[in-house]
C-alpha cells in the first residue's frame, strides 16, 4: 500500500504542506521575535537617553543608583561603569556592545537572560537591560501553535491518504486479480462492482470489462468457427478413408497401387490434424476442468515412460527417465498423460539416432530434453501457434499442433511452459501448480 499512487500522493503532499507551514511558521517568528527586539531596543534608548542627559558622570551614577533601588532585577538590570566605579544592580560585566542577549551567572534574584543595550557616556559605559520573558512567551506560544496545529493536521491528513490508499489498493487489486484471469485465458473474467463514486480506477475497469466482453467474443467466435470447420470437415474426409479402404478391399490382393497407400496415410493426417483442433477447441473452452480430480504425476510418467520405452529402441533412442520429489495435482488424468505423450514423440522424432532423450519430474516441473537440432530463440515464440513448422520439419511427418495442443493443456491446468536451449537441442519445461497437501 505504501507503493500505491494515492500513498505516494498523500505522502508528498504531507511533505509540502508541512515545508509551508514550517516556512511560514519561521517567517512569522522571524517578524514577531523582530517586532518585539525593536520594541525592546526603543524602551532602552529611551533609558539611556533619560539616564545620561545631564551628561554629568555624577549625576548619572546618582540616577543609575535610585532607579536600581526601586527596579526589580529580575524585570530591569542596570550597570555604569563610570570613573568613579560601578553603579548599579549587577555586579558583573556585561560583554559586547549594541542590543544583545545576555545571560548572567546563576543567581536566583536575576531572570534567566535578558536584553540588553550599552551606551559610552561621560567617560564611562552604561548598561540598561529588560527582561526577555516575552521573548520566551513568544517560543512557548509558536511551540504550542506548531503542536497543536500542525501535528495533528499531519497526522489527520496522513491518516485519510492511508484509507483512500487502501481503498485504491482494494480496487487494483480486483483489477490486478481480473488481469490475471484474462491472461490464463479466462475471458470471462470482469471486474466486481466497485463501491463509492466515479473515478478514474471505475473508469479503467469499465475499459477492461469492455476490453474482455470483445476480446471473448471474438475468440469465442474464432473458436466455434474452428471447431465448426474441423467437425464439418471431419466427416466428409472420415468418409473418404473409408471409401479408400472399400476400394482396396475391391481390389485383388497384393494389386493396390501405391498411391492408394500415400492417400490413406494424407488421410489419417488430416483426420489426426482435424481431432488436434477439436480438442484444442474444447480445452480452450474449460470443459474439461469438470473432470478435474487429484492426480499422481510421478505416476503418468512412469506409465508414459514404460510404454514409449520400447519405441525408443526400436528407433535407437536411449530414454532416460529422473523422478525425484514426487507431488499431486488437480488436474485431468489423460490430459496430463498427453502433455507427456506429445513431448517424448516430438522429442524422439527430432532426435537423431543413438541420442539420449531424457524425461524428468522433480514436484510438478516436467522437463523433457533432447539432442536435436533445438529450436532458434526467434522461433519459440511462434512454434507454440497452430499449424506453425519450422523449414526444416515441413519434410516431416507432423501437423505443427503438438505444442499447441500441450499448451492449451498446460494453461488449463493453471500451468506455465517455457523452452530452453539444452546445448544442443531442446528442453521443454512445464510447471503445474502443486495441490496442497491435506
Amino acid at each position: 500500500m505504501l507503493r500505491s499512487t494515492p500513498m505516494r500522493l498523500t505522502l508528498r503532499l504531507v511533505a509540502l504542506f508541512v515545508l509551508i507551514s514550517l516556512l511560514t511558521f519561521i517567517a512569522t517568528w522571524w517578524l514577531a521575535n523582530k517586532t518585539l527586539l525593536d520594541a525592546a531596543e526603543y524602551t532602552l534608548d529611551l533609558e539611556l537617553a533619560e539616564l545620561s542627559a545631564s551628561g554629568d558622570p555624577a549625576t548619572i551614577a546618582a540616577a543609575v543608583a535610585r532607579l536600581a533601588l526601586q527596579a526589580d532585577p529580575e524585570t530591569m538590570i542596570l550597570r555604569y561603569d563610570g570613573p568613579d566605579g560601578v553603579t548599579g544592580n549587577l555586579d558583573q560585566q556585561v560583554p559586547g556592545s549594541g542590543v544583545r542577549e545576555f545571560d548572567p551567572r546563576d543567581r536566583d534574584d536575576l531572570s534567566d537572560r535578558y536584553i540588553v543595550n550599552s551606551r559610552e557616556v561621560s567617560g564611562g559605559v552604561l548598561t540598561v537591560g529588560q527582561a526577555a520573558d516575552s521573548f520566551e512567551e513568544l517560543r512557548e506560544v509558536f511551540g504550542k501553535v506548531l503542536g497543536f496545529t500542525l501535528l495533528p493536521t499531519v497526522v489527520l491528513v496522513f491518516a485519510a491518504g492511508m484509507l483512500s490508499a487502501r481503498r485504491s489498493a482494494r480496487r487494483l487489486g480486483a483489477i490486478e486479480e481480473t488481469l490475471d484471469r484474462l491472461r490464463s485465458g479466462d475471458l470471462s473474467a470482469r471486474l466486481p462492482a466497485m463501491p463509492g463514486p466515479a473515478d478514474d480506477l471505475s473508469r479503467v475497469g469499465a475499459g477492461i470489462d469492455k476490453l474482455a466482453e470483445a476480446q471473448e467474443a471474438s475468440t469465442e467466435a474464432l473458436r466455434q468457427v474452428s471447431a465448426d470447420i474441423a467437425h464439418d470437415l471431419k466427416t466428409p474426409i472420415q468418409r473418404l478413408s473409408v471409401q479408400l479402404a472399400q476400394t482396396r478391399e475391391a481390389l485383388p490382393e497384393g494389386t493396390a497401387p501405391d498411391a492408394l497407400d500415400r492417400a490413406e496415410a494424407e488421410i489419417e493426417g488430416i483426420v489426426s490434424t482435424f481431432q488436434s483442433l477439436l480438442s484444442i477447441a474444447q480445452i480452450e473452452g474449460g470443459s474439461p476442468r469438470l473432470r478435474f480430480a487429484p492426480v499422481d504425476l510421478a505416476g503418468i510418467v512412469r506409465t508414459m515412460a514404460e510404454l514409449y520405452e520400447p519405441s525408443a529402441e526400436e528407433s535407437d533412442h536411449r530414454l532416460r527417465v529422473d523422478i525425484g520429489r514426487e507431488a499431486n495435482v488437480m488436474g485431468d488424468r489423460a490430459l496430463l498423460g498427453q502433455i507427456v505423450t506429445n513431448l517424448l514423440e516430438n522429442a524422439l522424432r527430432h532426435t537423431p539416432r543413438g541420442c539420449e532423450v531424457v524425461l524428468s519430474l522433480d514436484g510438478t516441473r516436467l522437463s523433457v530434453a533432447d539432442d536435436g537440432p533445438g529450436i532458434p530463440a526467434a522461433e519459440r515464440g511462434k512454434v507454440m501457434r497452430r499449424l506453425y513448422r519450422l523449414d526444416r520439419s515441413r519434410s516431416t511427418p507432423g501437423s505443427g499442433l503438438g505444442l499447441s495442443l500441450v499448451e492449451a493443456i498446460v494453461k488449463l491446468h493453471g500451468g506455465e511452459l517455457s523452452l530452453h536451449d539444452n546445448a544442443p537441442g531442446l528442453r521443454v519445461v512445464i510447471d503445474l501448480p502443486e495441490l496442497p497437501e491435506t
